[in-house]
């Protein structure tokens, strides 16, 4: 995925022939060819986009995503219309309540706590440590998820609980390779320590990424199998980023903070200099090759492809082979 970050304030985005130029209050002007770009990311206060350039990326199919401070997309603009959409939900809504609706609630509980494993992995070979039998536990907990049957309101209980297990797994050896200065014990989304505020951020970068690729394959985001719906919040999108976190975003993460670089808190949120790192960091590591995908891709290749896979098996009523990072199910 090439994006272009916008994370200065004051920037304006603007358009030229084919192109997106940005320009700044100090009077530096930069010209970034359409055909070079594939989102826009607004990570900054004080930026203002022209008409000409939202119709230049319109026309194109070049999305936008506005951010918080947290992280969190407010807006995202895309093209008003994408194919085989009507059919799609369709079949998303008739899986929703059906035991087909359960079969991809429990492959992308699987795929996630797999994913984890081959994350674990990487990162036990890198600080010397020793992995095995954790890995062993979560495979575990994969094989007895993967076995469940049931419609997702069967399942989700036990689903949620299993899900749990592996987590304390995973992030009791991720906690145990980090400095101790960062003070993180634990995954906890309330947490004040710098991880977890570091995760939630990058997390939330990543739903924006994860909305895109379920519209973009003609999925309706609100309208999920694991999370229950709740209206205007986008669960599918939290359904589908699972197979995704620990590669994506704890991974680069674990090897930012291991290198001796410390985000900086300002009244619990992130400095613009901290959100500007983790953004290149995250946007760094979608350009590298997604381990164990179904064919050779990148991440940012994975986010899109396995979204369409999603809307694919919804429509002929097959199992999900959702992403497990090279850990077979």
């Amino acid at each position: 995925m090439r994006a272009l970050l916008l994370t200065g304030y004051g920037l304006l985005l603007g358009a030229s022939g084919s192109s997106l130029v940005v320009r700044s209050k100090d009077g530096r002007r930069e010209e970034v060819p359409l055909s070079q770009v594939d989102l826009v990311v607004v990570a900054s206060g004080g930026v203002s986009v022209t008409s000409r350039a939202l119709r230049l990326m319109a026309a194109a199919g070049v999305e936008m995503v506005v951010l918080d401070r947290g992280g969190m997309p407010v807006s995202v603009t895309y093209m008003s219309h994408y194919s085989r959409t009507p059919e799609t939900r369709r079949a998303q809504y008739m899986a929703a309540s059906g035991e087909l609706g359960g079969s991809m609630a429990s492959s992308l509980v699987a795929c996630k706590v797999l994913s984890q494993a081959s994350t674990l992995r990487r990162l036990a070979l890198r600080a010397g440590a020793t992995v095995k039998s954790t890995v062993s536990r979560m495979r575990e907990l994969a094989r007895e998820v993967m076995e469940l049957r049931g419609t997702p309101n069967d399942l989700r209980p036990r689903l949620l609980e299993l899900e749990a297990a592996a987590a304390r797994e995973y992030w009791g050896f991720v906690a145990s390779l980090l400095p101790r200065d960062l003070g993180f014990d634990g995954r906890d989304q309330e947490g004040d320590d710098p991880v977890n505020a570091c995760l939630n951020y990058m997390y939330a970068v990543l739903y924006s990424l994860g909305l895109r690729a379920l519209l973009l394959a003609g999925l309706d985001p609100y309208a999920g199998f694991l999370h229950v719906d709740r209206s205007g919040r986008p669960v599918l999108v939290y359904d589908y980023v699972e197979q995704f976190r620990a590669p994506v975003v704890d991974e680069p993460l674990v090897a930012l903070v291991t290198s001796g670089w410390r985000p900086r808190l300002e009244g619990g949120l992130l400095d613009v200099g901290s959100r500007r790192a983790l953004l290149e960091a995250l946007f760094n590591r979608l350009k590298d090759q997604a381990l164990g995908a179904y064919r050779p891709m990148t991440y940012s290749e994975a986010l899109r492809e396995y979204a369409y896979r999603l809307a694919s098996s919804l429509r002929s009523g097959q199992a999900y082979s959702c992403y497990a990072g090279g850990e077979p199910l």
